[in-house]
């Protein structure tokens, strides 16, 4: 294969590449940013809000202070205030989940008012447990949303960078096919090898 064939050859398939490069980059960016969107969209109306940090403890400055006073509208505010509440659902059974404390409210044989107790406990772990899943949830498609819209940028640049080495390397193959290198000519015979 001449060197003409070769450029063309490799500078098409970079072509190709990086047109899929920019295509699927393209469509990162744009679900990247639909769903940064809509975890935006779906947290901001609840009006979640962190405490000032005058209203804190000292635990939770250490654990959440830094978005003291914020409203919770992305995945990384999310996952904050799943901590926070984390950090409140600790004292309410002594650390036990919903699960274990609606377990206990319902043995057999348990004292009516503890059961009841329990039950108001479990009530509340729930309640708290769910809005923990749901603020991890939003944390987790805002991850990969994240994740999606940085490769799509990078899949973009490396297309660009791709399209600009193929085209140079068309030109090369335009350049490489009208200069024609002159044979060498010598004042020496051929030397052959006596048998």
């Amino acid at each position: 294969m001449d060197r003409k064939a070769w450029d063309r050859l490799v500078s098409t398939s970079a072509l190709v590449v990086a047109i899929v490069l920019i295509v699927v980059g393209a469509a990162a960016i744009y679900g990247g940013n639909f769903g940064r969107d809509n975890v935006t969209d779906r947290l901001a109306p609840e009006h979640v809000q962190f405490p000032p940090a005058e209203a804190m403890t000292p635990e939770e400055l250490a654990e959440v202070g830094g978005f003291a006073g914020q409203q919770v509208v992305n995945g990384d505010q999310a996952e904050a205030y799943a901590r926070y509440i984390g950090g409140h659902l600790a004292f309410i059974n002594e650390g036990k989940t919903y699960a274990e404390t609606s377990a206990a409210a319902r043995e057999e044989g348990i004292d009516p008012d503890v059961a009841a107790e329990l039950q108001a406990k479990a009530d509340t772990l729930f309640k708290g447990e769910t809005l923990r899943s749901i603020l991890l949830n939003a944390y987790g498609w805002w991850t990969v949303a994240t994740i999606a819209l940085l490769a799509g940028w990078v899949m973009v640049v490396a297309g660009i960078v791709l399209t600009v080495l193929a085209i140079l390397g068309f030109r090369h193959s335009r350049r490489g096919a009208a200069v024609t290198v002159p044979e060498v000519a010598t004042d020496r015979e051929p030397v052959t090898a006596n048998a």
